[in-house]
């Protein structure tokens, strides 16, 4: 084993610029070998040490979260399928959905329906980190799918699941976790918070990103959210977890869960369509040459690790690299370790069909990830990039986005692998219909938790962007009316009598054109483009002034796109103006609508902060 991950781990290093990593492996109840490769420190060329050395294992904490719900799930005290708010005391989930309430077993498998949120998920410093409870009382993300229906990952879940273990048992959760699981394993050298002591602190290797060339030393964040991500870890203790989880809930004498609620836990649970790997209850299955695992991911800013369970072989794994690049470097030991240990024969691709271009046309569209805000402002900063997929003439479906183009061939239907033959460890892409036939999203056979939703045509960014630009330009075209008067001041022209009205028509069309263009394309780019403000809203909550005025000016805009609506039907009925100036001022109030329709859409209204 060591001469395996010896080739592979430094291997993966280089390539994926990764300075330090820690990596444990199990077996039928023993740890194989835990060892630290590169540095936690390059400046002092501190070698990583596997016994020492604490790495952030982002949200593999989770997995600690729902092992803690599961032990209240055994003893009797929550109910997987009774509504959470039964045992929340100081604040409650809206019903948003009536007689769909959330559950804690939709919270174990992201299918409770909430928004994605950052807002407040970080603190700007570790003195102003706040409680879970508060954190999840001020902070509650609007429910936008019932639940159960479709997967979407929450961190704000997991939070509120550790905050029912508080108000099911009186304690702290920091305290729980510390009594009925690490103190249990002889995890001693593990830690949920964030103002790590000490002792803790002087062994917690540094984070790295990767800027001009070089991996730069960078502070990680600091979260509100401590049971969804802040736990810190040495390779020895996270084997110990992992073999308790092998075992049954049992490590040594000490034993977390029943045999029975392991298995639980460890069992599917939902998957948003037949044909991909399921949820458990706090973890996820992936499948890799035929043989089915449970894994957890781990990601924060600078730290990426991935937990392995091969329950049938009694073994796993866990690694975490220290910098951005350790995404592929867990990817690549995964891959490698399967291959190594667990090899099977990847089917040959067929060929492409070229004359299914026509049919593969209703997979084209334009997707984007579910995962994030849909009713708050926050929407509007953190939109994910979109992925464009047509179908080409040589019978494959093209995917380009962020990550770059992929070419994809039907291997069956709805279900496409790529072309060239790769095999990621997400899996194949497989397109989940509507019962009319009509291509609702897609997801990864591997990856659960990932669902990206088809856009309609009005939905695209490129259709928000033409569509403001466009009524940008309509709404500009307002600066012929002052010019009008100025001509006709300049040539003497009189005014015709009793035009007052229409002159009163004109300034509240004009003024709502100019607080719209200059919101939308000088004042909004101001006060999102300056990091600084936005990042200390985020963390905060505390609203800028000059964010608040902003998104007071489209209030202002609507209500005075009201009157020109009313205004613009007038003027047809009294006949103001030619007709072509009626005309003109009708094109101004539909597009002070579609601008307004923009604002809505992005959620860029001041009630929306």
């Amino acid at each position: 084993m060591e001469a395996f991950l010896d080739t592979v781990i430094p291997a993966a290093m280089a390539r994926y610029s990764v300075p330090g990593a820690t990596v444990a492996v199990v077996k039928d109840g023993r740890l194989v070998i835990a060892k630290g490769y590169g540095y936690n420190d390059l400046v002092n060329r501190t070698p990583i040490d596997a016994d020492a050395t604490l790495f952030r294992i982002g949200s593999i904490s989770k997995l600690f979260t729902w092992t803690t719900v599961m032990q209240l799930v055994e003893e009797g005290k929550i109910d997987l399928d009774a509504d959470v708010n039964t045992y929340l005391k100081d604040f409650k989930v809206p019903d948003t959905y009536p007689g769909k309430p959330v559950t804690m077993r939709h919270m174990m498998t992201h299918t409770a329906g909430f928004e994605d949120t950052s807002l407040r998920m970080t603190a700007d410093d570790i003195g102003n980190v706040i409680s879970i409870r508060q954190y999840c009382a001020e902070n509650m993300p609007a429910r936008v799918n019932p639940p159960g229906k479709v997967s979407l990952y929450s961190n704000y879940a997991t939070t509120l699941a550790a905050v029912v273990v508080e108000d099911v048992t009186g304690m702290s959760f920091e305290h729980y976790l510390q009594s009925r699981i690490f103190t249990p394993l002889g995890m001693d050298q593990t830690n949920i918070r964030e103002d790590l002591p000490p002792e803790f602190a002087a062994r917690l290797t540094k984070g790295y990103s990767f800027s001009h060339s070089e991996n730069v030393a960078t502070d990680d964040y600091i979260l509100n959210v401590g049971p969804a991500g802040s736990i810190s870890s040495t390779a020895p203790d996270m084997a110990k977890f992992m073999i308790a989880h092998l075992q049954r809930g049992t490590y040594g004498n000490a034993t977390i869960l029943a045999p029975e609620t392991a298995d639980l836990m460890h069992s599917w649970a939902f998957s948003v369509d037949p044909r991909v790997a399921g949820m458990c209850l706090g973890f996820y299955e992936q499948y890799y040459n035929g043989q089915r695992v449970i894994v957890h991911g781990g990601d924060t800013d600078t730290f990426h690790s991935l937990l392995l369970l091969f329950q049938e072989e009694q073994a796993g794994f866990f690694v975490s690299g220290n910098s951005a690049g350790g995404r592929g470097l867990r990817d690549a030991l995964f891959a490698a370790y399967m291959d190594h240990y667990y090899p099977g024969e990847p089917g040959a691709l067929p060929q492409p069909d070229p004359s299914a271009q026509a049919r593969l046309q209703l997979y084209a569209g334009t997707y984007q990830m579910n995962r994030h805000n849909y009713e708050r402002f926050e929407r509007y900063l953190g939109l994910p990039s979109t992925i464009e997929i047509t179908a080409t003439p040589g019978g494959t479906l093209r995917m380009v986005s962020s990550d770059g183009m992929f070419e994809y061939i039907e291997v069956e239907p709805g279900v496409f692998a790529q072309a060239d033959g790769s095999r990621p460890v997400k899996g194949d892409v497989i397109f989940h219909t509507a019962p009319d036939g009509s291509v609702e999203f897609y997801t990864f056979t591997n990856y659960p938790v990932l669902v990206y939703s088809r856009l309609p045509w009005y939905g695209t960014p490129s259709f928000h962007d033409n569509l403001k630009t466009a009524a940008g330009i309509l709404l500009g075209t307002v600066i012929l009316w002052p010019l009008l008067f100025l001509f006709r001041r300049m040539h003497k022209i009189p005014e015709q009598p009793g035009k007052k009205m229409e002159t009163t028509a004109r300034w509240i069309a004009g003024i709502a054109a100019l607080i719209l263009i200059a919101f939308a394309f000088i004042l909004l780019p101001w006060v999102t483009d300056d990091m600084g403000m936005m990042i200390t809203y985020m963390k905060t909550q505390v609203i800028p002034g000059e964010l608040t005025a902003v998104l007071t000016l489209p209030v202002i805009a609507a209500i005075l796109t009201l009157a020109t609506v009313a205004f613009a039907i007038l003027a047809w009925k009294e006949k103001y103006w030619t007709f072509p100036h009626r005309v003109h001022y009708t094109i101004i109030a539909i597009a002070l609508i579609a601008m307004l329709w923009w604002v809505h859409v992005n959620r860029l209204w001041v009630f929306c902060l």
